[in-house]
């Protein structure tokens, strides 16, 4: 009788133990819990529309479990409250010394989509990106292409090939890393043409008052416009260029802080460095750091423009 008892102990232990996770959200989970439904992952690793059946697990996550462990506003943007017909996979998990990953797949009736969310080492959610999409109707296309690669950073690499009518191959290159509380684009490059829209200024309508506040330009897609700001010293600027006959393109938009007629600008957590002098009504400018993450990778910030005259106002 004894025995039986132990053994039906056992059986119900078993059983226990062997009782699926609710992952519609419908009851409390523990993240440690939730965090065993990812895979670790094995980096490096790429992940294309061919190959990403492979890493997906079948399990749903229901969106009511994720906004157990992430930010409402995050979770409407990663899977909206809206599109019933969008369903919540678990991908892969990435180990880092400080923090981890969480790759969750959003699959749509003709869409597949990559989000990454980053926590730390003690659970609290640290930020998020939707890092790679793919089009069913892309898939095995020998005229496009799309991978998303990621290395033991982790760098979240997404490269996109497109064939066109006349087999010229453009491609776009955007690598993100999760770096000073956020995820920054690090690296950009592509060969893809603008189109030949005009350039969105946008600082254009600010105040020009300070001594060097104006437009610098060479015409209107190569130029720099430099706005004042509270301190008479400090300036807002916005630079934009297109070079090699549009093939190559640059932005960057930041703060001066002028040293008589020297500024520099460095942001903390970017490599980009770029020295800028005034010279009579000419300002010149010249990369030092690494700018890749604001333009493409065979062109610098190195150039000079002529101040405009202020158009009169009519009377």
């Amino acid at each position: 009788m004894r025995k039986g008892i132990v053994f039906a102990s056992f059986l119900f232990l078993v059983a226990c133990s062997e009782k699926k996770m609710d992952l519609t959200g419908n009851t409390p989970l523990k993240i440690n819990d939730f965090n065993k439904i990812f895979k670790l992952a094995n980096l490096p690793l790429t992940i294309s529309d061919t190959n990403l059946v492979k890493f997906v697990d079948t399990l749903k996550i229901g969106r009511k479990a994720l906004l157990q462990f992430v930010p409402d506003s995050v979770v409407e943007e990663i899977i909206s409250l809206k599109d019933k017909k969008a369903i919540l996979h678990p991908i892969l998990k990435i180990e880092k010394e400080e923090e981890y990953y969480l790759l969750l797949n959003v699959s749509y009736p003709t869409e597949q989509e990559i989000a990454v969310v980053a926590f730390s080492k003690k659970n609290k959610y640290l930020g998020y990106k939707m890092i790679a999409s793919f089009e069913d109707l892309n898939k095995n296309s020998r005229k496009y292409g799309k991978t998303l690669f990621i290395n033991k950073e982790p760098t979240f690499l997404v490269e996109e090939n497109k064939m066109g009518e006349d087999n010229a191959l453009t491609y776009e290159k955007k690598g993100w890393a999760y770096t000073d509380n956020v995820f920054k684009l690090i690296f950009f490059d592509s060969n893809k043409k603008p189109t030949s829209s005009s350039v969105l200024n946008p600082i254009d309508t600010l105040a020009m008052n300070n001594l060097y506040s104006g437009d610098y330009a060479r015409d209107k897609k190569n130029f720099i416009s430099i706005r004042d700001d509270a301190n008479p010293n400090k300036y807002l600027f916005f630079l934009h260029f297109e070079k090699q006959d549009g093939n190559c393109t640059g932005e960057l938009k930041g703060i001066l802080n002028f040293t008589k007629n020297k500024a520099t600008y460095t942001e903390k957590g970017d490599p980009c460095i770029v020295h800028f002098s005034m010279e009579g009504n000419s300002i010149r400018i010249k990369e030092e750091g690494n700018c890749g993450n604001h333009r493409n990778m065979t062109c610098y910030f190195n150039d000079s423009f002529e101040r405009k005259r202020k158009a009169k106002k009519k009377k």
